[in-house]
């Protein structure tokens, strides 16, 4: 499975022990548990890094616009937008 995903094999390990349920004694891995975990990640409020990060907002505003240079003087180039 974590071939076809091109994914480590830890990686998938994780995931299904991470969304498992109780069921019969064991722990299977439930879609549906998969799908609260989301759901509620998605629910939990969190600030952006831009918008509580003045500095790097102001770094990043620099950087799209070109205005970041090497340490010679030579202008960054922004990313093309």
């Amino acid at each position: 499975m974590a071939r076809c995903l091109n994914r480590a094999p830890s990686t998938i390990s994780r995931e299904l022990a991470r969304n498992a349920a109780a069921r019969s004694g064991g722990f299977e891995y439930r879609a549906t548990t998969a799908q609260w975990h989301a759901e509620r990640a998605a629910r939990r409020p969190k600030v952006a890094k831009l918008a509580s990060n003045e500095a790097l907002r102001h770094y990043v505003q620099d950087r799209l616009a070109g205005l970041i240079t090497h340490p010679d003087g030579k202008a960054i180039k922004g990313p093309k937008v």
